[in-house]
C-alpha cells in the first residue's frame, strides 16, 4: 500500500497490475474487483530486509479475499506493464528494455498453504 491509500483502491490498483493484461477493459477496475465483505485482515512480521539483507524491518502485511471478473477458467499468463513509462526526465530509464511475464493457473485452494 502507498501512503494515505485506501484499502480498497490499494487492492483495485494491485490486481490491475497483476492481471490488467488479462482482464477486460474497465474504467476503473472497481466493476471487475470486489473485496468479500469481512475478509480484510492485516499482521505485522518483523524480519530481516529483503531489499536490504542484513537491516531489521518491520512489514504490515495486507490480505483480503476478491472477486475478479473477466479472468480465463484455463491456465493463462500476463505481462507486466512498462516500468519506466510514467518516468518523465529520467535519462537513465529511456532505452530500458523490460518484459516480464507472468504464467498463472487454477489449483484446489486446499493444496495452498498460508
Amino acid at each position: 500500500m502507498k501512503p494515505g491509500e485506501a484499502v480498497e483502491s490499494a487492492v483495485v490498483r494491485a490486481v490491475k497490475e497483476e492481471l490488467g493484461s488479462t482482464i477486460k477493459d474497465s474504467c476503473s477496475g472497481e466493476e471487475i474487483v470486489r473485496i468479500v465483505p469481512n475478509s480484510y485482515s492485516s499482521k505485522v512480521e518483523e524480519r530481516v530486509s529483503v531489499s536490504y539483507p542484513g537491516l531489521p524491518a518491520c512489514y504490515v502485511l495486507h490480505t483480503v479475499d476478491a472477486i475478479v471478473d473477466g479472468l480465463p477458467d484455463c491456465e493463462f499468463c500476463t505481462e507486466e506493464e512498462e516500468e519506466y513509462q510514467d518516468l518523465e526526465g529520467k535519462e537513465g530509464a529511456k532505452g530500458a528494455v523490460s518484459c516480464k511475464k507472468h504464467y498463472w493457473k487454477w489449483v484446489d485452494s486446499d493444496s495452498v498453504s498460508s
